[in-house]
């Protein structure tokens, strides 16, 4: 039975045996260095991690719309020629009942020395549809097309319209020396927001350190959710539901489980050791760090980080890194997490 299976179950479901026990005492030689640090910011939250880490940005949404960057449009006349081209194709594609697809396009208030460098189109889905737009804005920055997309329904069309607007609007480059007013953190870039309005966002990192190949951490900050469990409950209810067989592969001890508090956030963790019953190596270990915020109060968003102690796609059974390094690292990262500045609605 393939390591991964296992994690995809266990990683959700960390068994509750209590353990103090420090596993594997043995140092990597290449002991990550904690004190050569970088900032991140990561929605409406800011971290620290070594300053070797490959930080790879995931997902990210605002008020209903997906961002993503165009990576073949890296020029201005790449920029008109894009927007041009989607114009047009919009117009030769006919609708059932409405001529072409192409319902609306404007120019964004985004402008560089004049020219205009934002657009918002609003186009049928197919040649069939006509309940549903699709919203798509567009905006050139440092070099790089960012596509902003939603969907709205026909009485809400003028709707998406203004937040998509109200986006480019306040969309900018990340500043160099910190952020000076509240909003929302994804890659190079930030958003503007005073969050007198409950605007749902999500966004998410994945950490990678050259010094420790094998782990892999992950960070998302996004508003609450109804469907949002503290982290304990969740464990505990899906740990009933694992089969025998997967018990029968790892031994599995809690090295930590309960509440922790970070910078005035009282949240949950859970760290979780793995021995395989049918190894002699060391095992690993995977964690979380959970805090739920609030339900529509955009001044207390969800925060999460998890660990891979041993990244699943490796399909490795033991770690070459003690577990009092990865806990270090871990724990370093963990204690970092902050709600920016701005954010803390003071």
């Amino acid at each position: 039975m393939k390591k991964f299976n296992i994690l995809l179950v266990f990683s959700l479901t960390l068994l509750s045996t209590a353990c103090s026990k420090i596993q594997g005492e043995d140092v990597n030689k290449n002991m990550i260095n904690l004190k050569d640090t970088k900032n991140i910011c990561l929605g409406r939250i800011e971290f620290t991690v070594p300053k070797e880490t490959d930080v790879r940005f995931g997902e990210f949404s605002f008020d209903g719309n997906d961002f993503e960057i165009v990576e073949d449009v890296t020029t201005l006349d790449q920029y008109d020629q894009f927007i041009n081209d989607k114009i047009e194709n919009l117009k030769n594609e006919k609708h059932e009942t409405e001529g072409n697809l192409l319902k609306f396009e404007k120019m964004g208030g985004l402008k560089l020395n004049k020219r205009s460098v934002s657009h918002i189109i609003a186009y049928r889905p197919n040649k069939y549809t006509d309940g549903l737009f699709n919203i798509d804005a567009y905006i050139y920055i440092n070099r790089k097309l960012i596509k902003i997309k939603s969907q709205a329904g026909n009485a809400k069309l003028t709707d998406g319209l203004i937040s998509a607007e109200n986006i480019i609007k306040n969309f900018k480059l990340k500043p160099s020396k910190g952020l000076n007013e509240a909003g929302i953190c994804w890659e190079d870039y930030f958003i503007a927001d005073d969050m007198i309005e409950n605007r749902f966002f999500l966004s998410e990192a994945f950490l990678f350190f050259p010094s420790y190949p094998e782990v892999k951490m992950n960070v998302e900050n996004r508003a609450r959710d109804e469907s949002d469990l503290p982290l304990v409950q969740m464990i505990k209810r899906n740990r009933e539901e694992i089969p025998e067989e997967f018990k029968k592969v790892y031994k599995v001890s809690d090295i930590r489980s309960g509440t922790k508090e970070i910078n005035g956030m009282t949240g949950e963790e859970v760290v979780t050791h793995y021995q395989p019953h049918l190894s002699f190596g060391r095992g690993f270990e995977t964690g979380a760090w959970q805090y739920l915020g609030t339900l529509d109060d955009p001044k207390d968003s969800y925060i999460y980080l998890g660990l891979e102690g041993v990244k699943s796609s490796s399909n490795k059974e033991n770690s070459s890194i003690s577990q009092k390094q990865i806990l270090q690292l871990n724990d370093f990262i963990v204690n970092s997490i902050k709600v920016s500045e701005f954010n803390q609605g003071k």
